[in-house]
């Protein structure tokens, strides 16, 4: 995996000029792409879950603060998972809301609007789950790597304690990456481990396990704030990045033209890699047709 510290001092190698200026230029121009690359499919790797609770005789409920596009939506009544389909049009959702309020836990059409999601009929009860699937929002990539004091952590632990560190809750969702060295009980494992939460300025918890060697002497480490993208393409915004350089702020055909090349081919194998969710090649949806759960009501 590449932090942002390491895709912005790869931006300054390839293009020559490491000034203050021109990393904060890079910045503008890998984020940019960033967004771009994610906002163009539904990823696997930006797809995420929410839930919330019906109310009852509330029709409308606020999405997910990091929401971008939705994927599906159903509600959970005792053990019945009920699916929606989405209304297609403003004037038929008025259509179906315009004779009187109509309550049901059973949801037949969904809309969204103005940054909340309707149900039709409105739930008529209390506290049934509402489960969404979208895509989420990123956000800019800009926080250098923390490498303060050192660290000793136990094989098998989510327990990460420091010595000399002054970690912060804002540190959660980002990756501490343990330096590998040749010194026994000093090595970390050299992978990256998402952060969970920041119990004090010497005390985190990761998302999973540490499964290196237990690394019992204070060794060097780094937090580091990563994209989305897969670890085989974190590259990508960077050589994006580099060849708008190439091609505005310091024309070069030739550089232009390489890099083009390099960010071509990793487009392409991110979308080879990461348009399916599984890697089985007979998956079709030739005679096969999705079952309205509404057709089985269980009242």
């Amino acid at each position: 995996m590449k932090s942002y510290t390491t895709m912005r001092n790869l931006y300054g190698t390839l293009t020559l000029d490491n000034s203050s200026t021109n990393l904060t230029l890079g910045d503008q121009f890998i984020n940019d792409s960033y967004r771009r690359v994610v906002a163009e499919r539904d990823w696997d790797f930006v797809q995420k879950t929410a839930t919330a609770l019906t109310v009852a005789s509330q029709q409308f409920y606020n999405l997910p603060y990091d929401y971008e596009k939705l994927i599906t939506t159903n509600i959970t009544v005792g053990t019945q998972v009920y699916t929606p389909k989405e209304a297609p049009t403003r004037a038929f959702w008025d259509q179906l809301n315009s004779v009187s309020t109509f309550t049901s836990n059973f949801p037949m059409w969904f809309f969204i609007f103005n940054g909340q999601i309707g149900y039709y009929p409105t739930p008529s009860t209390s506290a049934f789950t509402i489960t969404y699937v979208y895509d989420r929002l990123v956000i800019d990539l800009s926080m250098a790597d923390y490498t303060t004091g050192t660290v000793t952590v136990t094989n098998g632990s989510t327990t990460v304690t420091g010595t000399g560190t002054t970690w912060t809750a804002p540190m959660v969702g980002r990756y501490i990456k343990i330096t590998p060295t040749d010194i026994a009980g000093a090595s970390g494992d050299g992978f990256w481990y998402q952060i969970a939460t920041v119990a004090s300025t010497t005390s985190l918890t990761l998302v999973k396990a540490y499964q290196g060697v237990t690394v019992s002497a204070g060794t060097a480490y780094a937090i580091g704030q990563m994209s989305v993208l897969p670890d085989a393409y974190q590259d990508l915004p960077v050589y994006d990045a580099v060849r708008l350089y190439y091609s505005s702020i310091k024309p070069e055909q030739e550089r232009y033209n390489m890099y083009s090349q390099i960010w071509d081919r990793l487009h392409t194998g991110l979308i080879a890699d990461h348009s399916d969710k599984t890697t089985d090649p007979t998956i079709n949806d030739e005679d096969m047709y999705p079952i309205n759960p509404n057709l089985y009501v269980n009242a």
